[in-house]
């Protein structure tokens, strides 16, 4: 991501261009989907935290102040979307367990679906936390950024994601 064709865009939306959101949304849009359905694991969830999260941008671009990293507001902005989201849908489906057997493809489909179920049994800041580290790369740094937490907040809800996914799919490592 370039910060300085960010503050570029951001510039001249501030100065009236509405076509600088435009290229903003193109540019972010798929990267903020991909947070939202990992989140989620549901594509029309994922659609509308999308859209909530580029109507945020939009309403609040002009008091962006251009002192952190734009991709990183927007980053926090998906983050507590997101969260805000799970607050307010706590029914999930049950967790299920893995049963191996030998058909491959069945098996990876059901390895699939108890990872997608393991990554929703955690902790809001945990699963954040694991989908920034190994679904978008971002180091350690970034992510306590993108989610308003210390290096080592981030290190450690990490650490405890990781320690927990292993247990929830012991059957399956």
């Amino acid at each position: 991501m370039n910060g300085q064709e960010d503050a570029d865009l951001v510039r001249a939306f501030k100065n009236g261009d509405e076509e600088a959101f435009d290229r903003i949304f193109e540019k972010y849009h798929v990267p903020i989907y991909s947070i939202c359905y990992r989140f989620t694991r549901n594509d029309a969830d994922a659609r509308e935290l999308t859209q909530d999260v580029f109507i945020k941008v939009h309403r609040n671009l002009r008091k962006f102040n251009e002192r952190s990293k734009f991709f990183t507001w927007v980053y926090r902005i998906t983050v507590n979307t997101c969260i805000s989201f799970k607050r307010r849908n706590r029914a999930l489906p049950p967790f299920l367990e893995a049963e191996p057997r030998r058909d491959p493809v069945g098996q990876r489909v059901r390895l699939k679906v108890a990872i997608d179920d393991a990554l929703r049994r955690l902790p809001d800041r945990q699963r954040m936390a694991f989908i920034l580290r190994h679904y978008q790369g971002y180091t350690f740094d970034e992510i306590g950024d993108i989610m308003g937490i210390t290096t080592g907040a981030a290190k450690a809800n990490h650490y405890q994601a990781v320690r927990k996914l292993r247990n929830y799919l012991k059957g399956w490592l």
